[in-house]
């Protein structure tokens, strides 16, 4: 037994020694971190299991286009135009594409928003949670915000790599061993190598899309956000534009934008369809999309702001 155990501390001591040497001389070869790990250091963790963007942090990173963005944060962790602006009436929810993730500032929905309209709009946001992950956003903002604060009305900028994020949610023991990856994912390189992360773009990366039924995680964890009393339905308004298919066109063949749209309105609510505004921006070769990701470029992120703008001021 003794000699079990001698030999298990010489393996321990063997891997621990090999770990280090291969994190050293990756880190040596790279010299600095990786946009992808800077960008996932701008995220944090709150609980086991819930990322949110990392509070009051102001930073540039550059696209795989080789394009900047840069994006800013409160002390909230929500992306902000400045710190000068304190926005109530309006607020604008979902993930990456509410967020704005590859546009600088001034290429986003909510700077449309302000430049074209004047309406400063508080944006609860972060990439791929799911909805279970903006269910809990925005319950946790409706409860730290005092009622005379509260919006007007509330903008979701749905689409469906939500039913990807939401077959990933982290549940079990996963959910307690998160923290682990979490902080190996952004400090280790090693590990990164050997666990890289998914593309930023999952949805649009995973090939032709598949009709997802009615008794898929997603539409469960929908009925839940819509019928919980704090989130008030008739203040939620919902709205999708065609997301890229792999071949860098509007993705007129994926079958959840329509189920999902009859989904809604058999829950009484009134989504603000933008795909056939959509296809006539791509046709006039406006940047609909950013190149080689998917994300909304700036034209699209202008279409999303008009269509909230008139909706919210009843424009004709």
């Amino acid at each position: 037994m003794k000699k079990f155990f001698k030999t298990l501390f010489y393996l321990t001591i063997t891997l621990l020694l090999s770990l280090s040497l291969g994190e050293g001389y990756l880190r040596f070869q790279n010299g600095t971190d990786t946009e992808e790990i800077r960008y996932k250091k701008f995220h944090c963790l709150y609980g086991f299991d819930q990322i949110r963007l990392c509070p009051n942090r102001n930073e540039t990173f550059t696209r795989a286009d080789g394009k900047t963005w840069d994006i800013q944060t409160n002390q909230f962790g929500e992306r902000i135009l400045s710190k000068d602006t304190n926005p109530i009436h309006l607020w604008l929810i979902g993930d990456s594409m509410a967020m704005g993730y590859g546009l600088p500032t001034n290429k986003t929905p909510a700077f449309y928003l302000k430049s074209k309209y004047k309406i400063d709009v508080r944006v609860i946001a972060v990439d791929a949670i799911g909805t279970n992950g903006i269910y809990q956003f925005l319950k946790e903002s409706f409860d730290s915000t005092i009622r005379e604060d509260h919006p007007n009305k509330v903008y979701w900028i749905w689409n469906p790599s939500d039913f990807i994020d939401d077959e990933r949610e982290k549940k079990g023991i996963k959910k307690y061993l998160y923290p682990i990856h979490y902080h190996l994912s952004r400090n280790s390189i090693l590990y990164h190598q050997f666990l890289p992360s998914p593309k930023a773009n999952v949805y649009t990366s995973s090939g032709i899309p598949i009709l997802y039924p009615k008794d898929h995680i997603t539409y469960s964890n929908l009925l839940k956000f819509l019928n919980d009393p704090i989130i008030p339905k008739e203040k939620l308004n919902i709205l999708f534009s065609w997301g890229m298919s792999r071949v860098g066109t509007p993705d007129t063949k994926d079958p959840n934008y329509e189920e999902a749209k009859k989904f809604f309105i058999g829950q009484g609510m009134k989504p603000i369809d933008l795909r056939t505004k959509t296809e006539i921006l791509f046709n006039e070769q406006k940047q609909v999309y950013i190149p080689g990701d998917g994300h909304p470029g700036p034209a699209l992120a202008e279409l999303f702001a008009d269509a909230i703008a008139k909706d919210f001021l009843n424009l004709p």
